[in-house]
């Protein structure tokens, strides 16, 4: 039976769940896993210390020249990047384990080389799941990513460095014609629209932010009034949830035309990455909330590349979790949490089933609006 193996844990800013489903035989290659994986399917949960896979931890920091740094793009303070990006860390020419760079002082670089949930002290807890796992996936690949969704203190140094895109023309035109396709495959909206209906209640007004002919929204509760903002016309109106609707581009004016505090809810899925003034934006989303509502935003590992701004092409996954983290804490949002799930098999009649097994990744974040 698949199991799920999840990481619980608190940062100084949100907290987060990390999530990995497993095929019951990724437990067989480590008696803890399988006495773990046992209890669960036992009991329906068990504990398992994460610190042996937390590793290395309580390494001091690193002092490097600057001409240890062996990528073309320029190092950026606060980023995570593999050890093979630094001449003398890398044991091997493939050593992709993640280091956190603290800073560029002149001609040194200070690196962390700790495991990023070094510090963390997560809890990790599996239970029995029946979701369909992807063959192969190997229980180690839980502790790659988490971590990294620490966001930043200061997004700015990282913004500077990537808000251009490829594709800078107007976006009227890109998005003039109507898309009636998918962006995530089935089982990554089911999972988006699972994680949805634990934030709606009856007879809420929810936002769909750079809304599409699709709102990913559950059938229940049925009285939600629905409203959305997107760039097609054709799209919006293909949309059985919307209520109402609203064709705007936030990337040429910020503004939302709704009242302060007109929404309880306000969700945004796989579209984050093309705001070119995601604060301001999220600022408007703030206005619109009512006081307890929530923003969440949904995103995953395929996007319009000439569209997203260039530094979210460039980030590790979970660092682009840290940085919408960070945008709605610098929005004014409290209460912030993060959420990841990976390694679901992907539907075999998905057009990039011959690609690649694992469905779509889901990430998400979120904030409320305090009272």
């Amino acid at each position: 039976m698949p199991f799920e193996a999840a990481l619980h844990w608190r940062d100084e800013v949100a907290g987060h769940v990390d999530r990995l489903i497993l095929n019951d035989a990724a437990a067989l290659a480590d008696g803890r896993w399988q006495r773990a994986r046992d209890e669960a399917q036992e009991r329906g949960e068990s504990r398992l210390d994460a610190a042996p896979w937390v590793q290395p931890v309580g390494l001091e920091p690193v002092e490097l020249p600057a001409t240890a740094w062996r990528l073309s793009m320029a190092p950026v303070a606060g980023r995570h990047y593999p050890r093979l990006a630094f001449a003398g860390l890398a044991q091997g020419a493939r050593d992709l384990r993640p280091v956190h760079l603290l800073a560029i002082d002149g001609a040194r670089l200070r690196v962390d080389v700790n495991h990023p949930m070094a510090a963390r002290a997560p809890e990790l807890r599996l239970h029995p799941v029946d979701d369909a796992a992807t063959p192969g996936v190997r229980v180690f690949e839980l502790f790659d990513g988490p971590g990294m969704q620490t966001p930043p203190a200061c997004v700015d140094d990282w913004l500077a460095a990537g808000i251009a895109r490829e594709d800078e023309r107007d976006d009227a035109l890109f998005y003039r014609q109507p898309r009636l396709v998918h962006h995530l495959d089935a089982v990554c909206r089911a999972r988006v629209t699972r994680l949805y209906a634990r934030f709606l209640a009856p007879g809420q007004r929810v936002l769909d932010l750079m809304a599409s002919w699709r709102s990913h929204l559950p059938e229940r509760p049925a009285d939600i009034h629905v409203a959305g903002l997107g760039l097609n016309a054709d799209e919006l109106r293909a949309n059985p949830r919307l209520a109402e609707h609203v064709v705007k581009d936030l990337n040429d004016r910020a503004g939302l035309p709704w009242n302060d505090a007109a929404f309880d809810l306000v969700v945004c899925t796989a579209a984050i990455e093309y705001l070119l003034e995601p604060r301001a934006a999220l600022r408007e989303v703030w206005r619109v909330l009512k006081p307890g509502g929530r923003c969440v935003i949904t995103f995953s590992d395929r996007w319009f590349p000439t569209k997203a701004i260039r530094l979210w092409s460039e980030l590790h996954p979970w660092e682009r979790l840290g940085l919408v983290l960070a945008w709605l804490r610098d929005a004014g949002f409290a209460q912030l949490g993060s959420e990841t799930l990976r390694g679901l098999m992907r539907p075999e009649d998905d057009p990039y089933a011959g690609q690649r097994a694992y469905a779509d990744p889901l990430f998400a974040a979120w904030g409320v609006k305090p009272h």
